[in-house]
């Protein structure tokens, strides 16, 4: 998925977020058990301060009650009294009724002692209410050590889901800066180095480096970045590619130029005395032979014929051609590059044959193009049979599937796998020390596809190479 550092950056903020909010979420619910435990204190302090006065109320009315004197000195005053001590210990279990509502049967049993007191008060119905006292009494403390039992649990939980609490905060804390830290060191560790990278493959590609582009492992705007690096990389090289290439083409086509101009000025100037031998040679037509032999002006004349040959070849090689698609004798092009390389001194040690196909119809070709490639094949052959006995070069025509063949083989030592793979690449050259600069190959490739031709490459270790050429013929497109 692409992802830009904006949106990186909102996708770590929101991972902050989720995990505050989560963090916040565990701590609200602690927190809600610490308030819950704390209104249950509150409520255990508030029954402990009615219970307290409910014991208070009924301690007073227990010794108030118990100082009555019964039997005959019991007069209504005494009822009297013992019914207000009573109120007052009803009013002190009622107070707990908020709270509880365990003393429901002790309550009515106290209105209907105060209510008999009231109606008639007597020494039965005073010693029926003192009887009531010593339980109730006893059902009051019981309850007044339970809440205090509960408090102190209470409070020892509390503590506990405090100090839960405490250690949760401070963990996620730490857990959320180590990690939200290490990512954020990790990201921007990254990035520097990305950025590093991309720093110093510009400054490569500036000093011309020229290998391979520079590995991508970004989606967002760096990778963009590295992207059109690699771009500009790879167009600065196609550029000096056909920099280098028209370069070559001026070069060869400056040198066929001069060539040409030598030639013709050679010509002019060899024919002069040429025609003068000639007319010489004619008017001595009447010496008679030497015995054995031809006759001198016979000699001359075949010696200034070839002199003419050599003159004409050599004119006729370096004729400007214009550089576009024109039908071509590709059979009279072979032989006049072959007779005009067969000059260079690198092929007077081996055999040059042609095979040429006599029935091959006329091909669709820039001629300068076609020349130069055959040359770059020549001379390729040539330099890969230096040293070997027997040295042979054969360069052959034919017309197979709708296609011109031009076909240049040696029986040079051949490449192996791993060379012929890159024998097309530039500036890659197996010739010894500085005598190539690997342009001849991934030349011949770029001029023939551009006239929508191919070059092959077929080789075996210690037996040879042949380079097929495949040519359309006139008929077909360009």
């Amino acid at each position: 998925m692409k992802l830009s550092l904006r949106s990186r950056g909102l996708l770590v903020f929101a991972a902050v977020g989720l995990y505050v909010a989560c963090v916040g979420l565990l701590l609200s619910n602690e927190r809600d058990h610490l308030l819950d435990m704390a209104r249950r204190v509150e409520r255990i302090h508030d029954e402990e301060a009615a219970l307290s006065k409910s014991l208070d109320a009924l301690s007073n009315g227990m010794l108030k009650l118990s100082a009555l004197p019964p039997g005959p000195w019991f007069d209504d005053s005494f009822g009297e009294d013992a019914v207000l001590d009573a109120e007052l210990l009803l009013a002190g279990l009622e107070g707990l009724q908020v709270h509880t509502r365990s003393f429901d049967a002790e309550i009515g049993q106290l209105r209907g002692h105060i209510a008999r007191l009231r109606q008639r008060p007597s020494p039965p119905a005073l010693a029926a209410l003192q009887q009531m006292m010593p339980p109730l009494h006893d059902r009051l403390d019981r309850l007044d050590g339970e809440l205090r039992t509960a408090r102190a649990e209470l409070w020892s939980r509390f503590y506990n889901v405090y100090d839960r609490v405490t250690l949760i905060t401070v963990t996620t804390s730490l857990v959320g800066l180590i990690v939200f830290g290490a990512i954020v060191i990790m990201f921007f560790r990254r990035l520097a180095w990305d950025i590093g990278r991309l720093e110093q493959r510009a400054a490569s590609i500036v000093d011309g480096y020229r290998g391979p582009a520079l590995e991508v492992g970004r989606s967002d705007e760096v990778g963009s970045l590295m992207g059109a690096v690699n771009r500009m990389q790879l167009q600065l090289r196609q550029r000096e590619q056909n920099l280098e290439i028209t370069r070559e083409q001026h070069s060869h086509r400056e040198k066929m130029a001069a060539l040409g101009s030598l030639a013709a000025a050679i010509a002019h100037e060899i024919n002069n005395p040429i025609a003068a031998i000639v007319g010489l040679a004619r008017s001595m037509a009447t010496v008679p032979p030497s015995e054995g032999g031809a006759s001198p002006p016979r000699l001359i004349l075949d010696q200034a014929q070839r002199i003419s040959n050599i003159t004409r070849q050599v004119a006729e090689f370096a004729r400007p051609r214009p550089p576009r698609l024109e039908l071509l004798d590709l059979n009279g092009l072979v032989r006049t590059t072959c007779r005009f390389i067969a000059y260079d001194e690198r092929f007077r040690s081996l055999k040059l044959q042609l095979s040429l196909d006599d029935g091959l119809p006329a091909v669709r070709a820039v001629a300068d193009h076609v020349t130069q490639v055959l040359m770059n094949l020549l001379v390729n052959s040539a330099d890969a049979l230096e040293g070997v006995t027997s040295a042979r070069i054969d360069v052959a025509t034919a017309c197979t599937g709708g296609e011109a063949l031009m076909m240049v083989s040696d029986n040079g030592a051949g490449m192996d796998a791993e060379t012929l793979a890159r024998a097309f690449e530039e500036s890659f050259s197996t010739k010894r020390g500085n005598t190539g600069r690997g342009l001849g190959l991934f030349i011949c490739k770029d001029l023939l596809e551009r006239d929508g031709a191919r070059i092959e490459l077929a080789s075996t270790p210690g037996l040879g190479t042949i380079a097929t050429v495949r040519l359309p013929l006139g008929g077909a497109p360009g």
